[in-house]
């Protein structure tokens, strides 16, 4: 693995463990709020350091256009917590997209770690073209299953968490 992908891997790690803190701790509290931080600050290490990697295609790929996906949900996120706008429900807004941010985190987390595991056990059965469509065929489907869950939750349970919010709305 390159320097790049090393502190990309760090990234991630350190992402995906602050959002998790950030999950379990109520909403609103000092706590939710400096994991919250490391999550937002590690995240952007996470993005510029996807734009920085081309070693699967030599061009811009479908991962960049993941990354970009990436960045506009951590921003919307970042964006309503920091402007408290609108003024009655900034709340579920920041929510809602932070959400969506750690989902699509956890849908990489969960591709990468499928085709790391998977593609090395067929790539001795398979010839290069039925490789490509095995790995995308594993990317698809696990990020759909990932979204899917992950709509799910936020649907049932994302209204529970924001009922935990400590301070006022405004």
């Amino acid at each position: 693995m390159s320097t790049l992908g090393s502190v990309h891997v760090a990234f991630s790690l350190i992402s995906i463990g602050a959002g998790a803190l950030v999950l379990m701790n109520a909403k609103g509290t000092r706590w939710h709020r400096t994991f919250g931080h490391i999550y937002a600050t590690s995240m952007v290490g996470v993005i510029v350091t996807a734009f920085s990697i081309y070693d699967l295609t030599g061009n811009v790929g479908p991962f960049h256009v993941a990354a970009s996906l990436s960045a506009v949900s951590l921003s919307a996120g970042l964006y309503f917590v920091l402007a408290r706008r609108p003024k009655y429900n900034w709340i579920e807004w920041h929510a809602h997209w932070m959400s969506w941010s750690y989902i699509g985190l956890i849908a990489a987390l969960i591709a990468e770690s499928l085709t790391r595991f998977i593609m090395p056990r067929v790539a001795l059965l398979l010839e290069e073209h039925e490789l490509w469509n095995v790995f995308w065929s594993i990317v698809v489907v696990s990020a759909l299953g990932t979204f899917a869950v992950g709509w799910w939750l936020v649907k049932t349970k994302l209204p529970q968490a924001l009922g935990t919010v400590s301070g006022p709305k405004s």
